[in-house]
């Protein structure tokens, strides 16, 4: 009985810490960490800036600061953040590859994004472009089919993400055609230049970080992979349109290290909900061609588990590994 008691007010004085230290987040003197584990203006960064910068305002929390830590594909700044303190002071804003696709990608990711991070909330959804350099011979999706079939693996495509190679794999499959991957370690970096130099044929990316420059001429759009027109470049076709079975959205979330206080978790997940439903939010998206999500942590557990049926899945059919 007495050893009964001891536990139990042990357990008390837990919670009580655990509840006093929710009330208290997030302590103004802290700085909280955002990591993007991805370079400096791809699709994921854009996203997460874009929603960061009104998060500030509605968790009364002005000094959030994103660090950038690019590298396999998202695992090492994954791993990062899934090691820190579960504090609510190192959280993890990244795109779908890090549950849907690395986890089929890679031998080992150094961590285990289902059960090492916890789901705060669902940031943003965005379609990806198909692209072909402005000078580029062929204009359209059925150009590039036909030249891809008269002339099979001599088309190259820049891939420069994890995600990336899963929506070109699934491209190949739908269009049957067979293009020759060309990685690229460095991120948008150089992937883009290439593009508009003509050194490689086609790139598929998300949107963020392509529609700036669709829109300033560099490169031209010639396909979509949202199921309707993409309301950022409704002048695009849908690759439904072109004949291309392909309909596919990718999306960025929000998530804390495993531990981390349920009461953290719920005051992270309203406050995100709230700037996300601001009006200034959708038009920051709008510019990176980004559409506003937000929900519950449920809510994006299946989001996650219905991708990663459909992802590994076709990275099994293909073979699919990291390059």
């Amino acid at each position: 009985m007495i050893r009964y008691a001891t536990a139990l007010a042990a357990g008390l004085l837990v919670l009580s810490g655990t509840a006093a230290h929710a009330q208290s987040y997030p302590n103004p003197s802290r700085q909280i960490r955002v990591i993007a584990p991805y370079g400096p203006g791809q699709a994921t960064d854009l996203m997460c800036r874009a929603f960061i910068e009104a998060l500030k305002t509605t968790l009364n929390h002005p000094t959030m600061v994103i660090e950038n830590r690019p590298g396999a594909g998202g695992n090492i700044g994954g791993a990062e953040a899934a090691k820190s303190a579960p504090d609510g002071y190192t959280l993890l804003c990244t795109g779908n590859a890090t549950h849907i696709g690395n986890p089929f990608l890679y031998a080992s990711m150094g961590f285990e994004p289902m059960t090492d991070l916890v789901p705060i909330v669902a940031i943003a959804g965005t379609g990806y472009a198909v692209m072909v350099g402005a000078k580029h011979k062929d204009k359209s999706i059925a150009q590039v089919v036909a030249e891809a079939k008269a002339r099979p693996g001599q088309l190259t495509v820049g891939v420069a993400s994890t995600t990336a190679q899963v929506v070109t794999g699934m491209f190949s499959e739908a269009a049957k055609v067979s293009l020759t991957r060309v990685p690229y370690s460095a991120g948008n970096a150089g992937l883009f230049p290439d593009l508009m130099r003509g050194d490689t044929d086609l790139v598929i990316e998300a949107m963020p970080s392509s529609l700036a420059r669709m829109k300033e001429g560099q490169v031209k759009g010639i396909g979509v992979t949202n199921p309707t027109k993409n309301p950022f470049v409704p002048d695009v076709p849908t690759l439904a349109e072109s004949g291309i079975d392909l309909k596919l959205l990718g999306w960025n979330a929000f998530y804390a290290p495993k531990g981390t206080p349920a009461e953290i978790v719920a005051v992270l997940n309203r406050a995100a909900n709230q700037a996300l439903r601001d009006p200034q939010v959708a038009q920051r998206l709008a510019t990176v061609a980004s559409e506003p999500l937000g929900g519950t942590p449920e809510r994006l557990v299946e989001m996650i588990n219905e991708d990663r049926a459909r992802w590994s899945k076709v990275i099994r059919e293909l073979g699919l590994k990291a390059e």
